[in-house]
């Protein structure tokens, strides 16, 4: 990877990030590529000597990165705990690994720190977080194939970088304390391994596809995070919608129902973006679908 750094941020920041010790310990796939969409880990691959991305869009990355290196020193010594372990499994032909932050031994809980956003910490709390719940698992799976132990409960211990105490104020729900233990699902083992191996034939078929004719499968809408187009209606000399349908035929019923003059409304098209591709993709510049719907209007 290359860094730019448009904000001339100090160079030892720089280096911290140029030196990222992270592997996956030569594995055909971790658990977070696992969880990747198949696209993405492929042009990740492929493509690694020319990505390039500025500095300042991985400050968040080298925090995460400093938290854990504290809390492993932390837990240095600490008999009870299994801090940064990883651990393989062969499954289907393929070498998985996975590295948990800190497996409690006698509790037998999975425990994974993640610096995060109080936004991410409520939508967990309130709808659950899919790739989180999923990421656990897998790491409970391989613990018990690796060390004959069963686990018992998976935890999220999410630190919020941007919590403050004027929060309390403003919402109910608003996290207590800047940091947050977020029990996860505990799937079955019969569940663990059904999915890491539905996981495995995807990325399997993606590999032999790219390998047939260097083409690759296209992320769904769910991967690419899309918001899908909307028609916002606006009311004059207002700056908010006063509301926003899925369809036009749908904005003009509301204009019609709305007790106010129709001419003081108008009807505003917003295209739908696709947020993953747009800011947080860093293959997107060697992505054909990225670029084809760019082209077409909008990914």
């Amino acid at each position: 990877m290359k860094y730019t750094n448009k904000y001339n941020i100090p160079n030892e920041i720089i280096r911290s990030l140029e030196n990222d010790s992270y592997s996956s310990g030569g594995a055909d796939l971790s658990a977070t590529g696992l969880l990747q969409p198949p696209q993405i880990r492929i042009l990740n691959r492929e493509n690694s000597a020319q990505i390039t991305t500025d500095v300042s869009d991985r400050i968040w990355i080298l925090l995460g990165q400093s938290v854990h290196n504290i809390l492993e020193r932390a837990n240095e010594g600490n008999t009870d705990n299994l801090t940064e372990q990883r651990m393989f499994a062969d499954i289907d032909g393929y070498k998985i690994s996975g590295q948990t932050d800190t497996i409690a031994i006698e509790d037998k809980i999975v425990k994974d720190y993640k610096v995060t956003s109080v936004w991410s910490v409520l939508s967990a709390l309130k709808d659950g977080k899919p790739e989180w719940e999923a990421q656990l698992n897998i790491y409970a799976y391989l613990y018990r194939l690796n060390y004959k132990q069963d686990i018992s409960a998976l935890n999220i211990i999410a630190i919020m970088r941007d919590w403050n105490k004027s929060g309390l104020l403003r919402n109910k729900d608003y996290p207590k304390c800047a940091v947050e233990v977020i029990q996860i699902p505990l799937w079955t083992e019969e569940k663990q391994l059904d999915f890491i191996k539905e996981r495995i034939k995807t990325h399997k078929t993606a590999d032999l596809i790219f390998d047939l004719d260097g083409t690759t499968p296209e992320c769904t809408e769910k991967e690419r995070w899309a918001k899908p187009d909307t028609y916002a209606v606006m009311k004059k000399n207002r700056k908010s919608a006063l509301r926003l349908l899925p369809t036009e035929e749908k904005a003009k019923q509301f204009m019609k129902d709305y007790k106010v003059s129709y001419t003081d409304l108008s009807i505003d098209f917003r295209k739908g973006v696709s947020t993953r591709c747009e800011g947080y993709c860093e293959v997107a510049q060697f992505c054909k679908q990225y670029n084809k719907e760019n082209v077409n209007g909008g990914c």
